[in-house]
């Protein structure tokens, strides 16, 4: 059974999770989470004896796998989980492990992302013109022939044969989390908000994977499981907290700009009026120091909108400068008004009250339609909804600010249609 508990940030969607590790400790649990912070937290909060996957030498699964078959308690990030391998499944599918996952998986990652090969279409090319792969209607790629003679061609080789890689249209070569993995678990909780919006609902129903959302509530004995309800009549405490800028200078951003292709063909001079509109927004109108800040953007253009006073909370001082190279990274990447656009289940923001969305999310379109291509091949009807898969980002990244404990926040959104869709939002439109 998979329970998806589709809750807002702060309805104990965690503490649910704690509560019923900690009222039976006899099950056998997997806690997956975006971040190591988190693991410590439960580990700390349960009186269950939790192991962290390890290095040891080889790679963190490999460890997981022993600690499986060991049939411990385990607590790991989403980053490990997803490299799960076909022994990953032999062992959970001898087990009868309860998953609790923190947050949704990607469940399709781009192939270079997962293996750093730098793969392009002319190696996929290559590979279907020697006959070593073939790729069905459903962008399956399965391995054919013996090893290529080439190392770079293993882990396409590896993968293909597990099943788990897909070339969506013919563009974009990526890796499936195998979805035997959810039904190896004797029972799976998702923890999470506006699932609608997730590509993991899709990916369900791609696979036949029966799950049930439903919320949770706080009784006299602690938390329980409850019938699903929208939380529209809550959002109207939020409108009273949040100050959205309504400056029509800067404002004037419509239809799909500040989407990803919009920044990849924007000249430098249009970058350069949105980093001026930031600025503006910061130290002009929101008159806000940097300790207050965060912002966020495409990656690939944090060095082009960065600006004075919106760069980093504080430098460190000599005795932070000291610690170990893991501490320090981590602390530098807790002291910048830069937060990515995937930020989620953190709490390391929630004092910054002055933020800035300087994107118009869309679902990859090559993911879209490998879930949507299915319907005409099968007749199902699996759709990806685009609006609530930008809102849900939107809301994730707000909600690292300090309004996830009730305290007022002001936030600058430039883009016409993420302005909207929140603003729809908090109006109980959506």
């Amino acid at each position: 059974m998979i329970r998806v508990i589709d809750e807002p940030c702060g309805k104990g969607k965690t503490s649910f999770a704690i509560q019923m590790m900690n009222e039976h400790p006899e099950r056998a649990y997997i806690y997956c989470t975006p971040f190591l912070d988190e693991i410590t937290r439960i580990k700390e909060a349960t009186n269950i004896n939790f192991k962290e996957p390890q290095f040891n030498g080889g790679r963190k699964i490999d460890n997981f796998n022993m600690l499986l078959m060991s049939g411990e308690n385990i607590a790991l990030t989403h980053s490990t989980f997803a490299n799960a391998t076909a022994e990953t499944l032999e062992y959970l599918s001898s087990g009868e492990y309860t998953l609790i996952l923190d947050e949704v998986l990607d469940i399709l990652i781009d192939y270079n992302d997962v293996c750093a090969d730098n793969l392009t279409k002319s190696d996929i090319k290559l590979l279907i013109n020697e006959g070593f792969i073939t790729i069905d209607d459903y962008g399956k790629v399965d391995w054919v022939k013996d090893a290529y003679p080439a190392s770079k061609y293993y882990n396409v080789e590896r993968l293909a044969k597990n099943g788990n890689l897909f070339y969506l249209n013919q563009t974009m070569l990526v890796w499936q989390f195998p979805a035997q993995i959810f039904s190896a678990f004797k029972q799976v909780y998702i923890l999470t908000y506006l699932f609608e919006g997730s590509f993991l609902k899709p990916y369900f129903q791609y696979h036949s994977l029966d799950f049930e959302i439903v919320g949770v509530k706080q009784t006299e004995n602690g938390y329980a499981i409850c019938q699903y309800a929208s939380d529209r009549d809550e959002r109207i405490k939020y409108k009273e907290l949040i100050n959205i800028s309504a400056d029509k200078n800067m404002n004037n951003y419509r239809n799909s700009s500040l989407s990803k292709t919009w920044y990849e063909k924007q000249p430098p001079a249009e970058i350069k009026r949105l980093q001026a509109n930031i600025y503006n927004y910061f130290r002009n109108i929101a008159k806000a120091t940097s300790k207050d800040i965060m912002w966020t953007a495409p990656n690939a253009y944090y060095k082009s909108l960065k600006g004075k006073g919106y760069n980093i909370v504080r430098r460190l001082t000599a005795e932070e400068n000291a610690l170990p190279k893991q501490e320090r990274a981590k602390l530098e990447t807790n002291l910048k008004c830069f937060v990515p656009l995937n930020a989620r289940a953190t709490n390391n923001y929630k004092d910054r009250s002055v933020l800035v969305y300087a994107f118009n999310f869309y679902p990859n379109p090559y993911i879209k339609r490998y879930f949507e291509n299915k319907n005409q091949k099968d007749n199902t009807d699996i759709h990806v909804n685009q609006d609530y898969f930008a809102l849900s980002c939107l809301i994730q990244w707000i909600w690292r600010s300090r309004i996830r404990d009730g305290q007022p926040i002001s936030i600058y959104i430039p883009s016409e249609r993420m302005r909207q869709l929140f603003i729809d939002w908090l109006d109980g439109k959506m």
